[in-house]
């Protein structure tokens, strides 16, 4: 028989979060093709992590600890993104995150490498926006074919 994953409440929005990126994605590419479909769904979740990015104004110009505790492990303490800290001092913060809900969603869904890719380089633009929004520069390295983990984020000032 086979076992049910049991899911927190977080980890089950997350999930549907993921669904809703892709079932986005998935009607824009049909209607406008990869290119525009990503432009768009890039801008919303931009403009979205905005929002975010006011609550972490309070760590700019250089805070990266007090952003590292508080961004890194939300929204349930690292248990999702399982972050995993490659630099922090007083010139930037450097993240690795060793999982993804989102990309562990898209993956039980079997997508193409490509779609996989495009879906978390959309999703990155919500990071890119949160981060401006602080203050912060933001360099971020999506997931490839053949990497562990999932992005790698570089936060510097701006």
């Amino acid at each position: 028989m086979k076992q049910i994953e049991q899911l927190s409440p977080v980890e089950e929005a997350n999930k549907e979060r993921a669904l809703i990126y892709f079932s986005i994605y998935k009607e824009l590419k049909l209607k406008l093709g990869v290119k525009e479909t990503i432009n768009i769904l890039r801008k919303a979740l931009y403009n979205h992590g905005r929002e975010y990015g006011k609550s972490l104004k309070k760590f700019s110009p250089n805070d990266f600890k007090g952003l590292y505790e508080t961004f890194a492990f939300a929204p349930d303490g690292g248990k999702m993104f399982s972050p995993k800290k490659i630099t922090c001092n007083s010139e930037c913060l450097e993240i690795k995150f060793m999982s993804c809900p989102l990309k562990k969603t898209w993956e039980k869904l079997n997508l193409s490498k490509e779609d996989l890719s495009n879906l978390l380089y959309c999703a990155s633009a919500l990071d890119s926006g949160t981060m401006h929004e602080a203050g912060f520069n933001l360099e971020i390295k999506t997931w490839e074919p053949g990497e562990i983990g999932c992005c790698q984020l570089k936060i510097t000032r701006k």
